[in-house]
């Protein structure tokens, strides 16, 4: 859907609520944009989505019906069988790696039928996840570069799994285990040596819970 498409909806909706020959500056002052900045994002074709969720949200009326002509019904069909995962552009180093809380990440979908497989039961359907690719050999061979590792986020820890940390060297993806007041992170290339951070200086991000690879590089 086009912004002029978009426009004319906006329109539509305002002309219910009994305003009158509705100009495209009485729909950017809806939105709360101005309209001079209005006009430009129509004629690039640049949707302001947030202001347009928000206007939506005020009147009540369902984001999906209006963008996709989406009913409920057909919503919650979708939600039942579908769970929506984020992917991260950034790396997760299985050696030491970057990390930003600004990273910007895309939706996938996920059938939660292959999410609890990864989970091996039903716990992984249970928590949101969120896949992040992986560079560096510190974890091969079960992990490898390029890998894309599913964490399940805030699922409950146990000593001996796979963690995504966050360190003060970065986002890393290690056999964990907690021992006083310390973190060690074990890696399974044996080329590795066990590294050691206090608790407090780092935060477990998720569990590790499967992850999906590119046969090609293989």
């Amino acid at each position: 859907m086009d912004m002029n498409e978009i426009n004319e909806r906006l329109k539509d909706i305002l002309a219910t609520e009994g305003k009158k020959s509705i100009k495209d500056a009485d729909v950017a002052n809806e939105l709360g944009i101005n309209p001079n900045t209005y006009a430009q994002m129509k004629f690039r074709n640049s949707v302001p989505y947030k202001e347009i969720m928000d206007f939506l949200s005020k009147r009540k009326i369902s984001i999906n019906l209006f963008f996709y002509n989406q009913e409920n019904e057909s919503l919650e069909v979708s939600e039942k069988r579908y769970k929506t995962l984020r992917m991260f552009g950034l790396k997760a180093s299985l050696g030491g790696g970057a990390w930003s809380d600004d990273e910007e990440f895309d939706e996938v979908f996920m059938d939660k039928r292959l999410l609890r497989h990864f989970g091996r039961g039903g716990d992984a359907e249970m928590y949101p996840a969120d896949i992040i690719s992986c560079m560096g050999d510190s974890m091969e061979p079960h992990i490898m570069e390029g890998d894309l590792c599913m964490i399940g986020i805030g699922m409950p820890y146990k000593d001996g799994e796979i963690y995504a940390i966050n360190t003060p060297d970065g986002l890393v993806i290690k056999e964990c285990y907690k021992q006083g007041d310390e973190l060690m992170l074990v890696s399974y290339n044996p080329l590795y040596t066990p590294v050691r951070y206090y608790a407090c200086e780092c935060k477990i991000v998720g569990k590790f819970i499967g992850l999906m690879r590119d046969v090609n590089w293989l």
